[in-house]
Protein backbone atom coordinates (compact mmCIF):
# COMPACT_ATOMS: atom_id res chain seq x y z
CA UNK A 1 0.00 0.00 0.00
CA UNK A 2 2.72 2.83 1.00
CA UNK A 3 4.32 1.75 -2.11
CA UNK A 4 1.91 2.24 -4.67
CA UNK A 5 0.91 5.44 -3.26
CA UNK A 6 4.45 6.43 -3.47
CA UNK A 7 4.69 5.57 -6.80
CA UNK A 8 1.32 7.54 -7.58
CA UNK A 9 2.62 10.32 -5.81
CA UNK A 10 6.29 10.02 -7.65
CA UNK A 11 3.99 10.35 -10.79
CA UNK A 12 2.19 13.45 -9.66
CA UNK A 13 6.20 14.84 -9.58
CA UNK A 14 6.94 13.76 -12.48
CA UNK A 15 9.75 11.00 -11.29
CA UNK A 16 9.39 7.51 -13.55
CA UNK A 17 8.06 4.78 -12.15
CA UNK A 18 11.13 3.08 -12.02
CA UNK A 19 13.11 6.34 -10.31
CA UNK A 20 10.32 5.84 -7.86
CA UNK A 21 10.55 2.31 -7.13
CA UNK A 22 14.44 2.42 -6.77
CA UNK A 23 13.86 5.57 -4.54
CA UNK A 24 11.63 3.61 -2.14
CA UNK A 25 14.16 0.17 -1.62
CA UNK A 26 17.03 2.50 -1.35
CA UNK A 27 15.57 4.79 1.23
CA UNK A 28 13.85 1.34 2.95
CA UNK A 29 10.26 2.52 3.25
CA UNK A 30 11.35 5.82 5.29
CA UNK A 31 9.36 5.87 8.48
CA UNK A 32 5.92 6.47 7.89
CA UNK A 33 5.72 7.84 11.61
CA UNK A 34 4.96 11.90 11.75
CA UNK A 35 7.67 13.90 12.71
CA UNK A 36 9.28 17.05 13.23
CA UNK A 37 12.23 18.36 13.23
CA UNK A 38 13.93 21.55 14.00
CA UNK A 39 17.50 22.08 13.34
CA UNK A 40 19.09 25.57 13.86
CA UNK A 41 22.74 27.19 12.71
CA UNK A 42 24.53 30.05 12.58
CA UNK A 43 27.61 32.25 10.87
CA UNK A 44 29.48 35.20 12.62
CA UNK A 45 31.35 37.49 10.24
CA UNK A 46 33.11 40.37 10.66
CA UNK A 47 33.12 43.24 8.18
CA UNK A 48 35.96 45.83 7.39
CA UNK A 49 34.62 48.90 5.68
CA UNK A 50 36.33 52.15 4.16
CA UNK A 51 34.73 55.27 5.06
CA UNK A 52 33.04 54.99 1.54
CA UNK A 53 31.02 52.37 2.28
CA UNK A 54 28.30 53.71 5.11
CA UNK A 55 26.69 51.73 7.45
CA UNK A 56 23.25 52.32 5.13
CA UNK A 57 24.84 50.66 2.20
CA UNK A 58 25.40 47.61 4.28
CA UNK A 59 22.07 47.30 5.65
CA UNK A 60 20.71 47.61 2.27
CA UNK A 61 22.82 45.06 1.22
CA UNK A 62 21.84 42.76 3.68
CA UNK A 63 18.03 43.74 3.07
CA UNK A 64 18.04 42.98 -0.67
CA UNK A 65 20.05 39.82 -0.82
CA UNK A 66 17.37 38.52 1.83
CA UNK A 67 14.59 39.94 -0.55
CA UNK A 68 15.63 38.04 -3.64
CA UNK A 69 15.65 34.69 -1.68
CA UNK A 70 13.30 34.61 0.98
CA UNK A 71 9.02 35.04 0.77
CA UNK A 72 9.29 37.30 3.42
CA UNK A 73 11.05 40.14 5.03
CA UNK A 74 11.09 42.24 8.19
CA UNK A 75 12.98 44.66 8.48
CA UNK A 76 13.93 47.40 11.47
CA UNK A 77 16.16 49.84 11.19
CA UNK A 78 18.05 51.35 14.77
CA UNK A 79 20.25 54.10 15.65
CA UNK A 80 23.87 53.04 16.39
CA UNK A 81 25.05 53.10 20.13
CA UNK A 82 27.16 56.08 21.42
CA UNK A 83 29.99 54.75 22.13
CA UNK A 84 30.21 52.08 19.79
CA UNK A 85 32.09 49.27 21.76
CA UNK A 86 35.37 48.63 21.34
CA UNK A 87 35.24 45.42 20.26
CA UNK A 88 32.45 43.13 18.20
CA UNK A 89 29.51 41.80 19.56
CA UNK A 90 27.80 38.51 19.34
CA UNK A 91 24.08 37.32 19.30
CA UNK A 92 22.29 36.08 22.27
CA UNK A 93 19.52 33.44 22.41
CA UNK A 94 16.79 34.07 24.69
CA UNK A 95 13.36 33.26 25.78
CA UNK A 96 11.11 35.74 25.27
CA UNK A 97 8.89 34.63 27.68
CA UNK A 98 11.14 34.47 30.52
CA UNK A 99 10.08 35.40 33.97
CA UNK A 100 6.40 34.50 32.72
CA UNK A 101 3.99 31.66 33.33
CA UNK A 102 4.23 30.54 29.97
CA UNK A 103 8.33 29.67 30.38
CA UNK A 104 7.25 27.12 33.00
CA UNK A 105 4.37 25.83 30.50
CA UNK A 106 6.92 25.61 27.66
CA UNK A 107 9.27 24.08 29.93
CA UNK A 108 6.72 21.22 31.66
CA UNK A 109 5.48 19.81 28.11
CA UNK A 110 9.31 19.92 26.90
CA UNK A 111 9.45 22.66 24.52
CA UNK A 112 12.43 25.55 23.93
CA UNK A 113 11.88 28.50 23.13
CA UNK A 114 14.27 31.28 22.01
CA UNK A 115 14.78 33.87 19.77
CA UNK A 116 18.03 35.64 18.48
CA UNK A 117 18.73 38.89 20.67
CA UNK A 118 21.68 41.66 19.18
CA UNK A 119 22.54 44.41 21.41
CA UNK A 120 23.18 47.71 19.69
CA UNK A 121 22.10 46.42 16.46
CA UNK A 122 21.52 49.18 13.42
CA UNK A 123 19.38 46.72 11.05
CA UNK A 124 17.85 43.44 12.46
CA UNK A 125 15.97 41.07 9.47
CA UNK A 126 13.12 38.59 10.05
CA UNK A 127 12.92 36.14 7.09
CA UNK A 128 11.16 33.43 6.18
CA UNK A 129 10.66 31.37 3.14
CA UNK A 130 7.84 29.08 3.02
CA UNK A 131 7.86 28.11 -0.48
CA UNK A 132 8.10 24.52 0.34
CA UNK A 133 5.60 24.45 3.36
CA UNK A 134 3.21 22.15 0.86
CA UNK A 135 5.66 19.52 1.57
CA UNK A 136 6.28 20.49 5.48
CA UNK A 137 9.90 22.34 5.12
CA UNK A 138 10.46 26.12 5.55
CA UNK A 139 13.08 28.38 6.64
CA UNK A 140 13.88 31.30 8.82
CA UNK A 141 16.58 33.60 8.70
CA UNK A 142 17.70 36.27 11.32
CA UNK A 143 20.58 38.47 10.72
CA UNK A 144 21.54 41.82 12.10
CA UNK A 145 24.55 43.60 11.86
CA UNK A 146 25.99 45.88 14.65
CA UNK A 147 29.07 48.44 14.55
CA UNK A 148 32.11 48.10 16.66
CA UNK A 149 35.23 50.93 16.57
CA UNK A 150 36.80 48.77 13.82
CA UNK A 151 33.77 47.53 11.84
CA UNK A 152 30.57 45.40 11.59
CA UNK A 153 29.25 42.20 12.89
CA UNK A 154 26.69 40.56 11.13
CA UNK A 155 24.92 37.48 12.98
CA UNK A 156 23.23 35.05 10.79
CA UNK A 157 21.06 32.31 12.98
CA UNK A 158 18.88 29.91 10.78
CA UNK A 159 16.42 27.33 11.55
CA UNK A 160 15.65 24.71 9.00
CA UNK A 161 11.81 22.79 10.19
CA UNK A 162 11.12 19.44 8.19
CA UNK A 163 8.07 17.27 8.49
CA UNK A 164 7.94 14.27 7.76
CA UNK A 165 6.26 10.55 7.95
CA UNK A 166 2.24 10.14 7.05
CA UNK A 167 0.58 8.50 4.01
CA UNK A 168 -0.70 11.90 2.37
CA UNK A 169 -0.32 12.53 -0.87
CA UNK A 170 2.43 15.71 0.30
CA UNK A 171 4.21 13.75 2.61
CA UNK A 172 4.88 10.33 0.64
CA UNK A 173 5.42 12.60 -2.36
CA UNK A 174 7.98 14.70 -0.32
CA UNK A 175 9.47 11.71 0.88
CA UNK A 176 10.23 10.48 -2.60
CA UNK A 177 11.82 13.72 -3.29
CA UNK A 178 14.32 13.82 -0.33
CA UNK A 179 15.57 11.12 -1.34
CA UNK A 180 16.60 12.21 -5.17
CA UNK A 181 17.22 15.11 -4.80
CA UNK A 182 17.41 16.29 -0.61
CA UNK A 183 15.16 19.06 1.25
CA UNK A 184 15.50 22.54 0.76
CA UNK A 185 18.04 22.84 3.41
CA UNK A 186 20.74 23.04 1.21
CA UNK A 187 20.04 26.76 -0.15
CA UNK A 188 20.54 27.80 3.50
CA UNK A 189 24.53 28.05 2.75
CA UNK A 190 23.51 29.42 -0.69
CA UNK A 191 21.24 32.15 0.45
CA UNK A 192 24.38 32.89 3.54
CA UNK A 193 26.41 32.91 0.58
CA UNK A 194 24.42 35.22 -1.72
CA UNK A 195 24.38 37.43 1.19
CA UNK A 196 28.10 37.93 2.10
CA UNK A 197 28.83 38.52 -1.95
CA UNK A 198 25.88 41.49 -1.82
CA UNK A 199 28.24 42.79 1.71
CA UNK A 200 31.69 42.20 -0.72
CA UNK A 201 30.07 44.35 -3.66
CA UNK A 202 30.07 47.71 -1.46
CA UNK A 203 33.45 46.93 -1.29
CA UNK A 204 33.90 45.54 1.95
CA UNK A 205 35.94 43.27 3.16
CA UNK A 206 34.46 39.89 4.82
CA UNK A 207 35.45 37.35 7.07
CA UNK A 208 34.40 34.41 8.26
CA UNK A 209 35.14 34.06 12.31
CA UNK A 210 32.75 31.17 13.61
CA UNK A 211 29.69 29.05 12.71
CA UNK A 212 27.96 26.02 12.82
CA UNK A 213 27.34 22.92 11.83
Amino acid sequence: MVLKRLVASGRKLGFPVLGVAAAVVLSGCASTTPTREVSSGYAVFDIKAGPEVTASRLAEAVKTSLQTRMTGVRIANNMPPSPLPETAARFKLASPFKGSGLEAIAAASGQSFQVPTCEGSILTANAADNSMSKYGEGTTFFACLMPYQGGYSLNVYTTFTKASGGFSAEALGAALARTVVGDSSQFIPRTIGVLVDSIKATGANVTLVEAYP
